[in-house]
């Protein structure tokens, strides 16, 4: 089985491989998942500076979307990796969430302003308010926010990965062999390109304020 792992940047798809695989050449390795082998490419980047990028894709079996964040400039990439698989056949497709092992939050930017925010699992569900624009929204979980964002379909897969720990790695493959069926459809939400560049700040939550919005 050839499974094509799509990332942002070139060291976290290696990170990935390199954590399954004893076998590794640059961006590629192999191994064996419940006695099945796969075999494991690195596509980093996106279709617009990938040389090669759909060739590629139509090679492969299986596609692997790793995702660590999901502020706006890692959203516009992630988009544009989303809409270069529009133009192939419908292929059985999964996301890793990348975490730091221990790591309680994710980042993200606001949806009214773009500025950067850390988000902790814990307060998926709450209403948390933006401490740069003071605008109120309920906090997704990461899960959530990238299915939403990147219109993916139910049929795809989330799971989370920890960087270099190999048990966690091993068991979202075979949850791939065991779980995966489905694949992508078109995407119909194009990507707003303003996009602000500020430094990540925590969320602020407010219960007592937010309590007139808990209904919405």
């Amino acid at each position: 089985m050839k499974v094509l792992v799509l990332s942002i940047h070139a060291d976290m798809g290696a990170t990935f491989i390199q954590t399954i695989c004893a076998d590794v050449e640059g961006l590629t390795g192999h191994t064996l998942v419940d006695g099945q082998r796969m075999e494991f490419e690195v596509l980093a980047g996106t279709p617009h500076d990938q040389p090669g990028w759909q060739e590629k894709l139509e090679h492969a079996d299986v596609l692997v979307m790793l995702v660590r964040f999901l502020d706006g400039v890692s959203l516009e990439k992630l988009r544009a990796i989303r809409a270069g698989l529009s133009d192939i056949p419908t292929k059985p497709m999964a996301v890793f969430l990348f975490r730091e092992e221990g790591e309680i939050d994710f980042k993200m930017s606001c949806p009214s302003c773009g500025q950067k925010l850390w988000v902790r699992d814990t307060d998926e569900n709450k209403k948390g308010r933006c401490p740069n624009c003071k605008e109120a929204f309920r906090l997704p979980s990461q899960a959530a926010q990238v299915k939403s964002t990147l219109t993916l379909p139910d049929s795809v897969p989330i799971t989370r990965v920890m960087r270099g720990n190999m048990s966690s790695c091993r068991n979202a493959l075979v949850n791939l062999k065991g779980h995966l069926t489905g694949g992508l459809v078109a995407s119909e939400q194009p990507f707003d390109p303003s996009i602000l560049m500020k430094s990540t700040v925590r969320i602020e939550l407010n219960e007592s304020e937010m309590k007139g919005l808990s209904e919405d």
